[in-house]
């Protein structure tokens, strides 16, 4: 993006406005109080403003700046749109001491995610909830425990089982430029890393990709290893992105889209908070969202995190306690949370 000069002041404005006043102009007085000086100063202001509305345009001209509303306007040109935040569908088995029937709005919890039940229930039998909120986040892992917010009669807690319908987060400028960049040279269909990387990223749920591209099994092969927001693929969504990639790759390429290998990652934190701070259960899921945004390949610095948690405020001071220093993963690989432990 060309580089723009700055806003000059007021005043400013007003000085170079009078040098385009032609020599012997009747009215030269240009203070502040004179009608003229007033007229004057009115289109000052006015180009002043004209200006300013440029410099904010300019950037929205040109994908590598553009944000919000103007990205997607980009994103359209090529054909794509950005990945809409949709909430999570979970299956869990009932524990409870009798059968009976989740009341109106009845509401399900574990921390500050809510699930809506509805309908009878017994005792071991599945049951489906679905998330009151849209987002990545909403997705439990196995043998999470929900219990109940509003009262229902016999019910002790729904363990989760599975989810059927992932949440997916809504895709933040970063990630939808990233695609559009990737979208050029994909257009020509070849079996180029850009091509599968955009490929892969077609899928709503897919937020992770790494392409390894140097013949992994033998030559002609191509490994697209894939994963969601937090992490690791379902065996559904492996064969999905599988599916587009056989569709365009060439006929010489064995293409293969796979989960990376997870590399569990356990935290220990201690925390000097400010008064007014969050609690320390919030600032162990502020931990989890660190872990869960690392790319696959990418290595754990304990100075990022202490950024990460810094940045949110009500912070004196962050140890990292363990892991001890940084933690390299391959390639292919992906760090994922462990036991996270946040103490003062």
């Amino acid at each position: 993006m060309p580089e723009l000069p700055p806003l000059p002041t007021l005043e400013e404005e007003t000085q170079r406005l009078l040098g385009f006043l032609p020599e012997g102009f009747p009215v030269r007085n240009p203070d502040s109080f004179s009608a003229f000086g007033t007229y004057l100063r009115l289109a000052a202001q006015a180009a002043l403003e004209a200006r300013a509305f440029t410099r904010e345009l300019v950037p929205q001209l040109f994908v590598v700046t553009a944000t919000g509303a103007w990205l997607d306007e980009h994103a359209k040109g090529l054909g794509l749109a950005r990945k809409e935040a949709r909430g999570a569908r979970l299956r869990c088995r009932v524990l409870a001491s009798a059968p009976g029937t989740f009341p109106p709005g009845a509401l399900l919890g574990v921390g500050e995610l809510r699930y809506r039940a509805e309908g009878p229930f017994a005792p071991d039998a599945p049951v489906e909830v679905w998330s009151e909120g849209v987002g990545s986040r909403y997705n439990l892992p196995p043998g999470t425990r929900l219990l109940p917010v509003t009262v229902v009669g016999g019910l002790e807690a729904l363990e989760v089982e599975e989810v059927l319908e992932p949440g997916v987060d809504r895709e933040t400028d970063e990630e939808l430029r990233a695609r559009l960049i990737l979208a050029w040279p994909a257009l020509g269909r070849g079996s180029t890393y850009h091509a599968y990387m955009n490929w892969a990223l077609e899928d709503p749920e897919v937020r992770k990709v790494q392409v390894i591209d140097d013949h992994p099994r033998g030559q002609g092969t191509v490994d697209v290893v894939i994963a969601p927001a937090r992490g690791l693929p379902s065996p559904e969504l492996l064969a999905r992105v599988q599916r587009v990639v056989d569709e365009r790759r060439p006929l010489t390429v064995d293409a293969l889209v796979r989960a990376p290998a997870p590399r569990p990652l356990s935290l220990t934190l201690r925390l000097h908070r400010l008064p007014g701070s969050p609690s320390l259960e919030a600032w162990r899921g502020f931990a989890l969202d660190f872990l869960n945004g690392l790319n696959i390949g990418e290595t754990f610095w304990p100075s990022r995190l202490m950024d990460f948690l810094h940045d949110r405020g009500g912070l004196e001071a962050v140890e990292v306690l363990a892991p001890a220093g940084p933690v390299a993963v391959a390639r292919d690989a992906l760090i994922v949370p462990g036991e996270v432990t946040v103490y003062e």
